[in-house]
């Protein structure tokens, strides 16, 4: 948007399919339902991981063989990127994260860093990107903790809409022990915005918002395009950044039909995501000397909490996705976080922050269903008790959760490369993330997990079980063996010294003139909040300095 209005003309590669037709319209025509089937059985949106597009998963450098090949932290390929299957959480990072390392101090075998610009750099363009894509909330509903280390200068553009029966109740009960809930800052329109509709609260925001009150980063996209300097090519893949010297020259990839083309480019933008950027930068074999690329990636540490409400139904898997949110934990003055951390040899602990109040929806609760009763019987449940589960829905409409974000330390063992022997549909080695916790994320998980069930008691639940997302050797998750959340960030950092960062505070990869980053793999750390809306502003600011 910011290269095409200052009279760049843009040609922009798009690995999956267009699903929203002319771009130009102001309200395109739609593929996308409120069809679970679509995203997590049929691979609509996303790439086919299974076959054609598999990332590999291992813990440690060490280990030889994956752990995982398949589905490691696959975003959506398709136009409109992420935000298409976005359940548009859009809370700012906060001042410390910013500053990590000069307020909070190093922490041992982490390799945490200042980010080039402060919070107070980046104000300005979290307040475009807000506008521009629209959000709701209310400054004067914010945590206390929220006004003081992310303050905003002006009210948003939307007020916060209805709140969900089950956020409330989990609301109420974190208020009882002294916690400060409060309605989560949305890019989902509470009331029309910008000639979109009003949010009907269908609750299928993760498979694609067909009316468009969610609309992410097609808003600068379709601002792009009208500009008539834009041209976006689906089912297109990059797979080689071309360069001579410090200047890349252009991009090959394949077309719709296979072909390998080449695209000649007075500048090249990778914005592909953390992983794919990262991938396609070690695909083409850019400049390294450092042996940078890749390293530090970060995920985010996820803990769920899961209550069970017996005496009612909640219907939690409606509305716009948890919509009701807590910061108290991503204070590392939260009471006796630094004494758990000191007893871990840690100088501090973050959690992150708490979304109230999701669930499952009806595939996936039957699949639950199904894993369960599957351990009892060799064949597949059916008949009569399985539609009675179904109908009682213990595990959706009786259950709601909470999720924590957490901080996610950088490590520079922690890292995406390219696997030496799996290859994707066109015979290109596809990217092997290697990830471990490290005993900040294990420590604040072991002090947060019994608090976050005794904010679901506090609401009223029968019962209460907190998980990591991921296994560790002390909580064996079945289904967590890889890396999973899909906030992905790191691995091209920016900063000054080119010995120690891929990108120059702008983006702008060291040792080229024109070839620039712009997507979550420049962040410096990961901060305790989702990183949506800090990828998109840092993105414009950067933009902005290019131009």
């Amino acid at each position: 948007m910011v290269l095409a209005r200052r009279g760049w003309d843009v040609v922009v590669l798009e690995k999956g399919a267009n699903y929203l037709g002319d771009l130009r319209d102001a309200t395109p025509t739609t593929r996308f339902s409120n069809d679970e089937v679509k995203s997590s059985l049929r691979f609509f949106e996303g790439p086919d991981y299974e076959l054609a597009e598999p990332r590999t998963f291992r813990r440690l450098p060490t280990d030889a063989e994956p752990l995982v090949t398949g589905m490691v932290n696959h975003l959506p390929s398709t136009v409109g990127g992420g935000t298409i299957h976005w359940d548009a959480k859009t809370p700012r990072y906060w001042d410390i994260d910013f500053k990590k390392r000069s307020l909070l101090g190093p922490s041992p075998g982490a390799d945490v860093r200042d980010w080039p610009f402060e919070y107070a750099d980046l104000a300005p363009y979290y307040d475009e990107i807000e506008r521009l894509i629209g959000v709701q909330g209310d400054i004067h509903q914010l945590a206390p903790m929220t006004k003081k280390h992310s303050p905003y200068a002006r009210q948003f553009a939307m007020p916060p809409g209805p709140q969900a029966y089950a956020g409330r109740l989990i609301s109420d009960g974190a208020r009882r022990l002294g916690l400060h809930p409060f309605p989560a800052t949305m890019a989902i329109n509470s009331v029309p915005y910008r000639g979109r509709p009003a949010c009907n609260n269908c609750g299928f925001c993760s498979y694609g918002c067909p009316i468009h009150a969610r609309i992410g980063a097609l808003a600068p996209l379709r601002e792009a395009v009208r500009t008539g300097r834009v041209e976006v090519r689906a089912d297109t893949i990059a797979y080689r950044v071309h360069y001579a010297g410090r200047r890349a020259t252009g991009v090959t990839f394949y077309d719709p039909a296979g072909r390998s083309r080449r695209e000649q480019a007075d500048a090249v933008v990778l914005a592909g995501s953390s992983i794919e950027t990262i991938r396609l930068a070690l695909l083409s074999q850019l400049p390294d000397r450092h042996g940078l690329i890749g390293r530090r990636a970060m995920f985010h540490w996820f803990t769920e909490a899961i209550g069970v409400f017996l005496d009612e139904r909640l219907h939690p898997y409606r509305n716009r996705g948890p919509i009701d949110r807590i910061d108290d934990f991503a204070d590392p003055d939260f009471p006796g976080a630094r004494a758990a951390a000191a007893a871990a040899g840690l100088p501090y602990i973050r959690g992150g922050v708490l979304e109230l109040g999701g669930s499952q929806d009806p595939i996936g609760e039957g699949m639950s269903y199904t894993t369960v009763l599957s351990l009892t019987s060799p064949e597949k449940p059916f008949g009569s008790e399985f539609k009675q589960l179904m109908r009682s829905s213990i595990l959706r409409d009786r259950l709601a959760a909470i999720e924590m974000i957490a901080e996610d330390l950088p490590q520079p063992s922690n890292a995406v490369d390219l696997d030496p022997k799996v290859r994707d549909a066109f015979g290109l080695p596809v990217a092997r993330v290697t990830y471990s916790p490290h005993q900040h994320e294990i420590t604040a998980q072991r002090f947060y997990m019994p608090l976050l069930i005794s904010v679901l008691k506090a609401a009223g639940a029968h019962v209460a079980a907190a998980v990591p997302r991921v296994s560790t050797p002390d909580f064996p998750v079945a289904a967590g063996d890889a890396v999973s959340g899909f906030h992905l960030m790191g691995g091209m950092r920016m900063g000054t010294d080119a010995r120690s960062n891929v990108c120059d505070p702008h983006g702008r990869v060291h040792g080229m003139d024109n070839l620039f980053v712009s997507d979550g793999s420049v962040f410096v750390t990961s901060g305790s909040h989702n990183p949506t809306l800090t990828i998109m502003a840092v993105a414009l600011r950067n933009a902005r300095h290019w131009a």
